[in-house]
């Protein structure tokens, strides 16, 4: 079930625009409102663009897992000049 959009007024989001950025990281769409209309919506970037990785801690909450080869971080055939 997906949350119902936080809501801040021109001049909350300029005082607070941390919040606002920490709200959408996680994955919640914020709403701009300017004499109480809506002027802007602010959303997460979409996952085929570059964006930030989520907190492991969202990543948990999707059900998402992350599992590393036990060789990550060997170096490739190949490569050992160069580090």
């Amino acid at each position: 079930m997906k949350a119902a959009a936080k809501t801040f007024t021109v001049s909350q989001a300029r005082e607070h625009f941390a919040e606002v950025l920490e709200t959408v990281e996680q994955g919640e769409e914020v709403t701009i409102t300017k004499h109480g209309e809506p002027v802007a919506t602010i959303s997460p970037a979409s996952r085929s663009g570059k964006r930030r990785m989520p907190l492991p801690g969202f990543l948990a909450v999707q059900g998402w897992t992350l599992t590393m080869a036990d060789d990550f971080d060997a170096i490739p055939e190949g490569f050992e000049e160069y580090v």
